[in-house]
C-alpha cells in the first residue's frame, strides 16, 4: 500500500510540492512519517526531495527521521548536502535509476557452517530483486535463488528475519557478504556443479576481484584483534560444543555411521569396567580419525565468522574468545586435540548414552528397574 501511495504522490507532485508535503508530515505527524521517508529514500524521484528539504523547525522526532535517512543515503555513496532553511526545493530528478536500494544480510552459521545470505538491489523495471544464497565455505554454494517483488514486500520479509531478539539475519557490508560467498564458491566440489543461476550472475556479483575484500569474520578480527586468554576461551568454547550450542562441524554422514558400527562391535559382550574402558578407547580412536581429516584452517574461519555474529549482537567478550581460539588452532596441537574431543562427544552424544547403558542382565540394570515394578 505504501509503495503505491509513494509512486502516486511522486507522479502527481513536483519536487517543491513533494518537499512541502514531507516537511509538513515530519513536523506535525512524525510518528506516521517513518515508512514514507524510508520508501522515498528508495525511490528514484524521492531521493532528491529528501535531500532538498531543511530540518530546521522540525520536531526532534522529525529531525531524527530525516537525518537517519540521509545518513543511510550517504553510506550508499549518495552526496548529501544540508539545505539552507530559505532554499526552495528544486533538485532535479535524475533520469536514470542506479540501484537506489541495496541491502545485504547474512545469518549465523549452522552446526555444519552453512549460512543464508541475502543481497537486495533495485529492479530496473521497478520493485526489487532479492538474491537468496545458501552457502558453506567448506561445501560451496548449496542453493541460489532469485526473487522479483515489490519493495514493500521485500522490506517486510527482511524485517521479519532481522527484527527483535530472535532475529535470524544480521545487516552486513555488501562487499563483505559478496566476498564470503565468492570464497565459498571456490570450494565447490567437482561432483556437484555450481547452481545454474549462480553461474549466470557470478560475473556481475561474485567476480575474482573479491579475493582481497575482507569477509565479516575478517572485519571482526580487524576490529577486535587476536583475542586474549586462549586457555579460558577454549574451556568456554568446549562447553558450548559439548552442549550442542556451537558446531560441531560434522564430517560426512557415512563416516559417523561407520564409527557407530565399530563402537557397537567393540562393546559387544562386555560389561562393567571392561565395557567402560573399551568405550573410552573407542572415543580416542574416533578423535584421532576426526583430527586427521579435519581442516582446522576452515574451522578457524568458521569461528571468525561466528565471532562477527556475536560482535554484531553486542557480545564482544564472547567474540574475542572465539577469535582467541581461532588463532590458537593454527599453532597449538593441544587446542586442536581438545576441540576435536569435544566435537566427538557432541557428535555421538545420543549414541554414547545408549552405549554406556548397562547390558541386559547386568545386576545394576535389574536393580534400577525394580522400583518400577511396584
Amino acid at each position: 500500500m505504501i509503495e503505491r501511495l509513494t509512486n502516486r504522490l511522486l507522479e502527481e507532485l513536483d519536487d517543491a510540492a513533494a518537499g512541502r508535503l514531507l516537511t509538513w508530515i515530519l513536523e506535525h505527524e512524525p510518528s506516521d512519517a517513518a515508512e514514507l521517508v524510508e520508501a522515498w529514500g528508495e525511490h528514484e524521484a524521492g531521493v532528491p526531495v529528501l535531500l532538498s528539504i531543511s530540518d530546521e523547525g522540525l520536531t526532534k522526532a522529525g529531525r531524527k527521521l530525516l537525518r537517519k535517512e540521509r545518513h543511510r543515503l550517504r553510506s550508499q555513496g549518495i552526496a548529501v548536502a544540508t539545505p539552507k532553511a530559505s532554499s526552495t526545493p528544486s533538485v532535479a530528478r535524475r533520469a536514470a535509476a542506479v540501484d537506489r536500494w541495496q541491502a545485504a544480510h547474512v545469518s549465523s552459521p549452522d552446526f555444519r557452517g552453512a549460512r543464508m545470505g541475502y543481497l537486495v538491489e533495485s529492479h530496473p523495471a521497478g520493485g526489487a530483486r532479492l538474491f537468496e544464497i545458501r552457502f558453506d565455505e567448506g561445501r560451496g554454494i548449496l542453493d541460489f535463488k532469485i526473487y522479483n517483488a515489490g519493495r514493500a514486500k521485500v522490506r517486510g520479509f527482511l524485517k521479519s528475519l532481522t527484527a527483535g531478539s530472535g532475529r535470524r539475519l544480521f545487516d552486513v557490508e555488501r562487499d563483505a557478504l559478496r566476498a564470503l560467498v565468492w570464497r565459498a564458491s571456490r570450494a565447490q566440489p567437482v561432483d556437484r556443479p555450481l547452481p545454474t543461476s549462480f553461474v549466470e550472475w557470478r560475473s556481475r556479483l561474485f567476480s575474482d576481484d573479491l579475493e582481497k575484500v575482507p569477509t565479516p569474520g575478517d572485519l571482526a578480527r580487524e576490529a577486535l584483534g587476536e583475542g586474549t586468554d586462549p586457555a579460558g576461551s577454549l574451556t568456554a568454547l568446549i562447553a558450548e560444543v559439548q552442549q550442542g550450542t556451537l558446531g560441531p562441524w560434522p564430517p560426512p554422514t557415512s563416516w559417523v555411521g561407520d564409527w557407530m558400527d565399530r563402537g557397537r562391535e567393540s562393546a559387544l559382550g562386555l560389561e562393567g569396567e571392561a565395557r567402560a574402558e573399551k568405550i573410552e578407547s573407542w572415543i580416542d580412536e574416533v578423535a584421532a580419525s576426526l583430527e586427521e581429516q579435519t581442516d582446522f584452517a576452515l574451522i578457524a574461519r568458521h569461528l571468525d565468522e561466528l565471532a562477527w555474529v556475536r560482535w554484531q549482537g553486542g557480545q564482544e567478550q564472547q567474540a574475542r574468545a572465539l577469535l582467541s581460539v581461532s588463532s590458537a588452532l593454527a599453532e597449538d596441537p593441544q587446542t586442536r586435540a581438545a576441540l576435536t574431543r569435544a566435537r566427538v562427544e557432541s557428535l555421538f552424544e545420543p549414541f554414547l548414552a545408549e552405549l554406556r547403558k548397562p547390558a541386559e542382565g547386568d545386576d545394576s540394570s535389574a536393580s534400577d528397574s525394580e522400583p518400577g515394578r511396584d
